[in-house]
């Protein structure tokens, strides 16, 4: 009985943040979104961990969509949710799971300098906790 309760806790906690998971490992190959990565070591393993990921997507509404819908579908696993509504628009989202922790911001933006008049934006950010191990670099 016991064991069950371990596997179904670490299985919960597996699942908790799947699909934002899956979504940061696709825009790890994708070249149309910045990413950047901040990695320390782990004092046991001497290993470089990452610590943090933050995704910049721009003039992409199809992904920032996908992230939105992501969020709405691993809601129910965390542990803290803060959203920031503005006009009808979510600006912001803060969910807090288990192990990692996921902030979400978006808005527009002027890139002039970038080819673009006024685009969309949001930035990502995964705070990895210490026991998150899914970073995939």
């Amino acid at each position: 009985m016991t064991l069950f309760f371990i596997v179904s806790s670490f299985t919960a906690r597996l699942a908790a943040q799947e699909n934002l998971d899956a979504l940061v490992k696709k825009c790890e190959t994708m070249d149309s979104v910045d990413i950047n990565y901040v990695r320390a070591k782990d004092e046991k393993t001497k290993k470089l961990e990452t610590k943090i990921i933050n995704i910049t997507i721009k003039n992409n509404q199809a992904l920032i969509n996908q992230f939105l819908e992501a969020f709405k579908k691993d809601e129910i696993n965390a542990n803290n949710v803060i959203e920031d509504k503005k006009g009808g628009r979510i600006i912001s989202l803060f969910y807090q799971f288990a192990d990692d922790t996921y902030s979400f911001t978006s808005g527009t933006k002027d890139f002039r300098g970038l080819g673009h008049e006024k685009a969309g934006y949001a930035v990502v950010t995964v705070l990895k906790g210490p026991k998150g191990k899914n970073a995939s670099k």
